[in-house]
């Protein structure tokens, strides 16, 4: 009988590898490629679907989209989710291409980005897109202007804020090498290399589209520069350039385009294959620690020309394949946040006698990036010796940044052994309420510079 229940319990663990994802570090990489701030309500369930918990999502702001109110919401929204924000700078359209960015267009996007309350304490940046087409570098590649953008790109939003985490500009790897249109990935490094080394530093991590080209027929088993995994081929040849920095890798492109579409290609991948196909490449993923993030290009664009690559229909109805990916199992991460507050206003009793609990009030801003509630929110007291007080914690309810709550404490003050020792009510990073007494008995007191404790004092004079 022992010998039958150690053979299932070996056999029960056997497959269980077999059916259930490695993941590294226990990360959640699962994310979609938004085309808009309001897919974000439909993509969410998908990007924590199955156990996930705080999945990614990159999206793209323009120049000419400046809109304070959309993107804070958009934030906001990410902070109510769970999503943490992968957000690519772009100019606007002209003449058929991206406009090429100038330095000023940088300053507005980081003092922009800067003013917004992200949901993470790491706010993920990629500077711009495939710099090696030149639609979407003003009409040319041009390697000089790019690095010299990119180096002060990193330096102007470090500059701003060390929160920001740069992400090198992602290129596509399946350009050929015909300039001024086009360049291959090996030859921009080996350019900007000999140009400005400082390239190389100028970015905490990469950003990869790592797509099954030739023509997106690709398998995920494939292994070339020109697969899922190019990004691996991308840091070789960072280091046969001798760039000695480690990178991790953000996939914020990637992906199959499938036959359904506006106008139905039969010489593509049915739904089926490709959801097939993407949680494959999943598992492959995430047996690799550099892999931090993966967002597939794109939830949410039913027309051409990216109709194949989009997850949903002109219904925004999500292809009944792709529920294969919704149903992979997926993990939890705990991105830092940072939490802040501000006091709006504190009450407590204006007449204190020695020895007896009163009960009071602290009025509290949400200034930070946490929620109160959703995370153990919890202030110390600090107070001097004499006086008795318990922390202030959790409120009952979901406390958002910009939203106040009044919490309720109990205190008591009691008689210090030095009259001449200042007596004080205080909680971690709040101002000190200095608490005074009338006589040389201390048997009275009160909070000092108010009117009562003014009134108290001439009364003193004749009563006390």
């Amino acid at each position: 009988m022992k010998l039958y229940r150690i053979s299932s319990l070996f056999l029960l663990f056997f497959f269980g590898l077999l059916i259930k994802p490695v993941f590294a570090d226990n990360q959640n990489i699962f994310g979609l490629h938004l085309s808009q701030t309001s897919d974000l309500d439909k993509a969410a369930p998908i990007i924590n679907s199955s156990q996930g918990d705080w999945g990614y999502a990159t999206i793209v702001i323009r120049t000419d989209l400046l809109n304070q109110s959309m993107w804070q919401e958009f934030f906001d929204k990410c902070r109510k989710y769970h999503i943490i924000p992968i957000v690519r700078l772009g100019t606007m359209m002209e003449n058929g291409n991206w406009k090429k960015p100038e330095y000023q267009d940088i300053d507005n996007l980081a003092t922009f980005l800067n003013q917004l309350n992200w949901p993470t304490k790491q706010q993920i940046i990629i500077p711009f897109n495939e710099i090696n087409h030149g639609t979407e570098w003003g009409g040319e590649v041009d390697i000089k202007n790019f690095a010299d953008i990119a180096i002060y790109t990193y330096q102007q939003f470090k500059n701003l804020n060390t929160n920001f985490y740069i992400l090198a500009t992602p290129l596509d790897y399946a350009s050929p090498e015909k300039p001024p249109q086009f360049k291959k990935v090996d030859r921009v490094y080996q350019e900007i290399y000999l140009y400005n080394p400082k390239y190389f530093d100028s970015f905490d991590a990469i950003a990869s589209h790592s797509y099954p080209n030739h023509g997106y027929i690709g398998l995920p088993t494939d292994k070339s520069i020109h697969s899922i995994i190019g990004y691996q081929y991308q840091l070789d040849i960072f280091k046969k350039l001798g760039v000695k920095n480690n990178y991790d890798v953000y996939l914020t492109e990637t992906g199959w385009p499938h036959r359904e579409g506006e106008q139905p290609q039969n010489n593509l991948y049915t739904t089926n294959t490709t959801a097939k196909f993407f949680n494959e490449a999943l598992a492959i993923w995430q047996k690799d620690p550099k892999v931090k993030a993966v967002t597939p290009f794109t939830f949410n664009y039913p027309y051409q020309p990216f109709d194949h690559f989009s997850w949903v229909d002109k219904s925004e109805t999500l292809y009944p394949a792709y529920q294969a990916v919704v149903d992979y199992p997926k993990t939890a991460n705990h991105p830092e946040q940072i939490t802040d507050y501000q006091l709006v206003k504190s009450s407590i009793p204006l007449f204190l006698i020695a020895g007896s609990e009163y009960g009071g009030q602290i009025t509290l801003k949400n200034t930070g990036q946490s929620v109160w509630g959703e995370t153990n929110f919890c202030l110390n007291p600090i107070s001097s010796d004499n006086i008795i007080t318990d922390a202030i914690c959790t409120p009952k309810d979901f406390v958002y940044p910009g939203q106040t709550w009044t919490f309720e404490f109990k205190f008591k003050v009691n008689k210090p052994q030095n009259y001449n020792t200042k007596s004080f009510l205080q909680w971690d990073n709040l101002p000190a309420v200095e608490i005074i007494p009338f006589t040389k008995t201390g048997s009275i007191y009160s909070p000092k510079n108010t009117i009562n404790e003014q009134l108290l004092r001439f009364l003193s004079r004749f009563f006390l």
